[in-house]
């Protein structure tokens, strides 16, 4: 058994104070991985041959790949009074993430992922604290004091709905651009995603929101339609070793992936991709910029064990950003 303690800190230099700045709203806990052979069938006990421990949660994750492209970032999220909480806030104090923890009498978010040869994971995840952030909490801490137009809110689909919604018309209230990561996609709020100025599902998840069965496979031209019927501004798809799809009012485009070597784990690829593509954004980069910015480091991820851990900073990206230009 062994713990990480794996920080990748904002390089010499800081925070871009001319960049935008980005909030994060999000589930923050404790992380157990295990590594196996296989997943375990019902009823199936398995060995496992590593185990370690990480703070973690996609909004965690996310933050931590905003600051380290050199974006001023601010994460906000309910927890406990317990060690796992304590380990979180030193974690994102750490990257140099302003942190406004709120205390709940409930345990921290915990969340425990079984990695399996060839990178592929599998998620169980206990809310916690977390699923309890309201309207009143984001108000008390007044979130959204210090930002303005030209800076962004990344959300994703681990708190309650109605924290969600609080959240995005709080944000637009300010002008802030928000960016919604509908991951879980299982009890989106639909009404949600009009509000936003970009959504990013995986491919799973845009034919869950778009209402197409399990077995379906839908095209591009189908995935346009579909949101187009459904309000959607503008979205990013990610489509795993086929790359991403930009999805806008006009049509859409597939942006390659792109490998950085053998894939190991593949857990924290999607909260990579989507903190790198906001703090892109923040930086005033055009959205396929972003986009193909956010998929080198994504890349990069998968090529490391971990999700926090395996998150690259700004100069490892850039420099294969450049090469590829």
């Amino acid at each position: 058994m062994s713990t990480s303690t794996c920080f990748r800190k904002v390089e010499k230099g800081g925070l871009n104070m001319n960049y935008g700045r980005v909030a994060v709203i999000g589930l923050a806990g404790q992380s157990a991985f295990l590594t196996a052979d296989h997943f375990p069938a019902p009823g199936e006990t398995i060995s496992c041959s590593s185990l370690f421990f990480e703070p973690g949660g996609k909004g965690y994750n996310q933050a931590i790949a905003c600051v380290r492209q050199g974006v001023e970032t601010l994460f906000v999220g309910a927890v406990g009074n317990d060690s796992s909480a304590k380990e979180c806030r030193q974690g994102l104090e750490q990257e140099g993430i302003k942190v406004r923890f709120v205390e709940k009498e409930l345990p921290t978010a915990y969340a425990v992922i079984t990695t399996i040869s060839g990178g592929e994971n599998t998620v169980q995840v206990l809310g916690g604290a977390a699923k309890t952030l309201s309207e009143e909490d984001l108000r008390e801490n007044a979130v959204f004091e210090e930002l303005g137009g030209n800076d962004y809110l990344l959300i994703q689909n681990e708190l309650s709905s109605e924290c969600l919604t609080a959240a995005v018309k709080l944000a637009r209230e300010k002008g802030i651009s928000v960016i919604f990561n509908p991951a879980p996609a299982e009890n989106v709020d639909v009404a949600l995603i009009s509000l936003c100025e970009l959504i990013t599902p995986n491919y799973g998840e845009a034919k869950y929101l778009a209402g197409f069965s399990e077995e379906a496979e839908p095209s591009a031209q189908e995935l346009f339609d579909a949101f187009k019927r459904m309000s959607v501004k503008k979205a990013v798809v990610t489509m795993g070793g086929s790359g991403a799809l930009i999805i806008d009012e006009e049509g859409y485009k597939l942006i390659p992936a792109f490998s950085a070597g053998e894939v190991v784990d593949t857990t924290g690829a999607g909260d990579t991709f989507n903190g790198t593509l906001t703090a892109a954004l923040a930086m005033h980069k055009d959205l396929e910029e972003a986009v193909r910015i956010a998929i080198v480091a994504a890349g990069i991820s998968v090529t490391r064990h971990g999700a926090a851990g395996s998150i690259p900073v700004k100069s490892e990206v850039m420099k294969i950003v450049a090469g590829l230009q």
